[in-house]
């Protein structure tokens, strides 16, 4: 393993790490701004993490006694850069649409504990005096 590799899996990984979370909790929130928030995060996430392993591990590569050629090719840097956000976007969005798919199949396939909890959910809502139908 080069030293580009040694300083870019970590980095990375924890890059994506990070924005697999945001991408599962946007995925699990209702409407639209709080989950388009944290895939923002989730992709920006992505990206940065991206250019800074990149840049990092081309610079421990080229610090090495002797570097090969290709330790001075850096120039997936600028392409992290410029087109980091469509990597990160995709991986968000693949997430985001799996966490999502899989609600909706387990709501098909369980009705009624979807059903339920939402009945559930309700009657404490009718405990409450300012929701009620003598309010108003």
């Amino acid at each position: 393993m080069t030293p580009f590799h040694e300083h870019f899996i970590p980095i990375f990984l924890s890059g994506c790490f990070i924005a697999a979370i945001a991408s599962l909790f946007a995925a699990r929130q209702a409407g639209c701004a709080l989950p388009g928030a944290l895939l923002l995060v989730g992709v920006l996430t992505f990206w940065a993490t991206l250019f800074f392993a990149a840049d990092r591990g081309y610079r421990a590569w080229q610090s090495m006694p002797n570097p090969p050629g290709e330790a001075f090719s850096d120039a997936s840097v600028v392409g992290a850069l410029v087109a980091g956000w469509l990597p990160g976007g995709l991986f968000c969005l693949v997430v985001f649409g799996l966490v999502r798919g899989y609600q909706r199949l387990n709501r098909w396939a369980n009705p009624e504990a979807y059903f339920d909890a939402q009945r559930n959910s309700s009657q404490r809502d009718a405990c409450n005096p300012r929701q009620g139908p003598e309010a108003g």
